[in-house]
C-alpha cells in the first residue's frame, strides 16, 4: 500500500514536472513572436506606446483618477509576478520527488527567463523612449496647454516612469527566480 502510494506521489509529481515543461516550453517558443507582433502596439493601462496615435495627446488626456488608475493597474501587475515567483517556487518543490525534476525544471526555467528578459527588455524600451519623446513635445506645446495640463501630463509621465521602474524590477525578481 505504502509502495503504491509512493508510486502515485511520484508519477503526479512527473505529470505535474511533464505540464509545467510543456507551459514553459510554449511559452518560450510563442514569447518571441508575441513581443515581436507587439511591438507595433504597444498598450498599458489604454495608453498607446508606439501605435500611429499621438502618445502626448493621449497623455494630456489623463486626469489624476487616470493616473491613479494606471498606478492600480501596475500594482496588479506586480502582485501577478509575485504570485508567478511563489508557483516556480512551490513547483520547484514538487517536482523535487520526480527523477531528474529538479534538474529538468532549472534547464526550463532558465530557459524561459533569457525569453522573459529579451521580450521584456525590448518593451520596456520602446516604451521609454516613446515616454522621453512625448516628455520633449510637452516641453514644445506647453504654452498652448496651459499650467494646470502641463503639470498634469509632466506628472503623468513621472508616475509611468516610475511605475515602469517598479515593474522591471519585479521582473528582475522572477527572472532571478526561473533562474535560481
Amino acid at each position: 500500500m505504502l509502495q503504491q502510494l509512493q508510486t502515485t506521489s511520484a508519477k503526479h509529481s512527473v505529470e505535474k514536472l511533464f505540464m509545467i515543461g510543456a507551459a514553459i516550453f510554449a511559452f518560450a517558443v510563442a514569447a518571441p513572436a508575441a513581443a515581436n507582433a507587439r511591438s507595433a502596439n504597444i498598450s498599458i493601462d489604454g495608453l498607446d506606446f508606439g501605435d500611429d496615435e499621438d502618445l502626448l495627446e493621449q497623455l494630456i488626456e489623463l486626469d489624476a483618477d487616470d493616473i491613479e488608475d494606471l498606478r492600480d493597474e501596475m500594482a496588479d501587475a506586480r502582485e501577478d509576478i509575485a504570485d508567478a515567483i511563489l508557483e516556480i517556487e512551490d513547483a520547484r518543490e514538487e517536482v523535487k520527488e520526480a527523477p531528474g525534476g529538479a534538474v529538468m525544471m532549472k534547464i526550463a526555467l532558465g530557459a524561459a527567463s533569457t525569453v522573459v528578459t529579451k521580450a521584456t527588455n525590448k518593451v520596456f524600451d520602446e516604451v521609454k523612449a516613446s515616454l522621453n519623446e512625448a516628455a520633449d513635445e510637452l516641453e514644445t506645446v506647453r504654452d498652448e496647454i496651459g499650467d494646470a495640463e502641463y503639470r498634469e501630463t509632466k506628472m503623468a509621465i513621472f508616475v509611468i516612469r516610475e511605475e515602469l521602474a517598479k515593474l522591471e524590477a519585479a521582473l528582475a525578481e522572477l527572472t532571478d527566480a526561473m533562474r535560481a
